[in-house]
């Protein structure tokens, strides 16, 4: 099955189309994403952290303002209109969160670090992964919204 095939099968699994049209039910379709990996000791962790993340950022308002997408395992943040970063030139900074190894980072970049070097990365923990990943999307706003001042968000 080739991938465009198994993006339209897993799309019709989840009752929406693959992409989605905005902000808020991409972050539900990331969420969905991080649920769909398995029930193991591979990615147990992995699910509880970033599934905890992604509900705190969509409890904070942050969906509102911020397009939320993947990459394998990363999950990716951006103020994108549309999905595929990978088509946009220049390519737009992004804020990654991901794991090596047993570490969780928050990375800042303009390409996928993937196949690139993050321009910055900081190693998280559960205690502080929303705290640092807040501050890499305010920073993420004033980069590319330089004339609009951060939304307010519920905790502020």
């Amino acid at each position: 099955m080739d991938r465009n095939s198994l993006e339209a099968l897993r799309a019709s699994k989840r009752g929406h189309s693959f992409y989605p049209k905005d902000n808020r039910a991409s972050w539900a379709d990331v969420l969905s994403f991080i649920e769909e990996f398995p029930k193991n000791e591979t990615w147990v962790d992995w699910k509880k952290f970033m599934g905890a993340l992604v509900r705190e950022g969509i409890e904070e308002g942050l969906d509102q303002y911020f397009r939320a997408g993947q990459s394998m395992q990363h999950i990716i943040f951006s103020i994108c209109e549309r999905h595929g970063l990978e088509h946009f030139d220049p390519p737009p900074p992004r804020v990654t969160v991901g794991r090596i190894g047993s570490d969780y980072f928050v990375a800042w970049s303009h390409c996928n670090i993937w196949f690139f070097d993050a321009e910055r990365r900081d190693i998280v923990t559960g205690e502080n992964a929303f705290s640092t990943l807040r501050s890499y999307l305010v920073a993420l706003w004033r980069e590319t919204r330089p004339e609009e001042p951060f939304p307010p968000l519920k905790s502020s």
